[in-house]
């Protein structure tokens, strides 16, 4: 599976029209120019963040932007488990960066071979580690 993994936070943006979306990015998926996936992670960080009244964005919303624009969910497979184990733990910055989340986005991404696109500052250190990453600028 090759093509772009959207991070949560770009989805969220994307889906509440947020002026931090890269607009070429924002085009990209609105005129299918690439293979577009979201994680099943992320739409469960989502109703996470929903229920910690962190944002205004439901599953329902997700869902539906996700198959208006043919973006297809990536399920959690026992591979991307086992990346996800041996993916290091590592500190940045002075702290550790544990987001399971971010984690596992990450791990889902070097195992399909897939760019991620993040606005994650966190994120560039994993490329020692494989991580293919598009930043949103």
């Amino acid at each position: 599976m090759k093509g772009y993994l959207i991070d949560t936070h770009i989805l969220i943006w994307a889906l509440t029209d947020n002026c931090r979306l890269n607009k070429n990015v924002k085009e990209d998926i609105e005129y299918f120019q690439y293979a577009y996936y979201a994680s099943v992670e992320s739409l469960r960080e989502i109703v996470m963040l929903r229920n910690l009244k962190k944002i205004d964005v439901d599953l329902n919303m997700a869902i539906s932007y996700l198959q208006q624009f043919q973006i297809q969910i990536v399920p959690i497979e026992l591979e991307h488990v086992q990346v996800l184990e041996k993916l290091p733990t590592l500190t940045i910055n002075g702290k550790i960066h544990p987001d399971p989340f971010d984690r596992m986005l990450i791990a889902q991404s070097i195992a399909e071979e897939m760019t991620i696109i993040s606005a994650d500052a966190k994120f560039p250190f994993y490329r020692d580690y494989g991580l293919k990453l598009l930043i949103n600028e």
